[in-house]
Formats: structure tokens, C-alpha cells, sequence
């Protein structure tokens, strides 16, 4: 009998602490992950944008560059840079980016296609911290190019 009456102390109880700091460290590493989840689609979106830009930008009148009476002149017409993106996205495809949206093709001097794209990602692994951005969110990227 003489066992029941000892007191314990603190012998025996730094499994409820352990599981607190791996609970703990788990949320940490899977905010971590996410975050860069969403880095790494913004710097995918970035170089596509890129690449859009200078597709579009290739898209010059070269008829008008060699046969026009100002050889000076490199004229960029939206319709023919918004061909160049749209060709480029069916044959290469979209690497890995899947639901990206065109936002505009334009041109804001005669050799330079800027062109927008954005796409909306989804960084939740289960995580509660995380249930803010439960709607996804929505990354932009813009990339200019010129022709010469």
C-alpha cells in the first residue's frame, strides 16, 4: 500500500509536450510547403509569361520591315501576337499550369509585346492555418519582349 501514497513528480509526463511540438513542427513544415507550392507556380507562371512575350514579339510584320517605305518601322499588330500566344499554348502546352487565363496582348510601342497571364492556385494541404486561402489565390505575371 505503501506505493499508492508516493507522488509521481514530473516522472512520465513529456509525452503530452512531445506530441504538442510534433503537431507543431507538422503545421510549420506543411505552411512551409505550401508557401513555396505557390512560389514555385509563380516563378512557372513568370518564365510562361516570358516565353508568351516572345513568341508575340516574333510576330512582326516582316513584310513591313523589308517592303515598306520606312525599313525603320516594326509595326506590331495585337491580332497577329495574340495568334503567336494562342499557337504557342496548343503546341507546347502550358507546363504544368494547368486552368492559366490570357489577360491581355498588347503592344505600348511598335517593337514591344507585353503580354499578361494569370492563373489561380490552391496551396491547402488539410491544413486549418491555411483556410484563408481556401478560394485559391490569383497570380499575375507579366513578360515583354522586343523585336528588332
Amino acid at each position: 500500500m505503501n506505493w499508492l501514497r508516493r507522488s509521481r513528480g514530473d516522472e512520465g509526463t513529456i509525452g503530452i509536450l512531445t506530441l504538442g511540438f510534433t503537431v507543431l513542427a507538422l503545421m510549420l513544415i506543411l505552411v512551409v510547403s505550401a508557401a513555396t507550392a505557390v512560389h514555385m507556380s509563380r516563378l512557372r507562371l513568370t518564365h510562361l509569361a516570358d516565353e508568351l512575350a516572345q513568341d508575340a514579339a516574333d510576330a512582326v510584320d516582316t513584310g513591313g520591315y523589308f517592303d515598306g517605305p520606312d525599313a525603320a518601322s516594326l509595326d506590331l499588330a495585337t491580332a497577329a501576337m495574340t495568334d503567336a500566344v494562342q499557337r504557342h499554348v496548343e503546341v507546347r502546352g502550358v507546363d504544368r499550369l494547368e486552368g492559366v487565363r490570357l489577360v491581355s496582348v498588347e503592344a505600348p510601342d511598335q517593337s514591344t509585346a507585353r503580354v499578361t497571364i494569370e492563373v489561380t492556385v490552391y496551396p491547402l494541404f488539410g491544413v486549418e492555418a491555411l483556410m484563408p486561402f481556401a478560394d485559391g489565390i490569383t497570380l499575375r505575371a507579366t513578360g515583354e519582349s522586343r523585336s528588332f
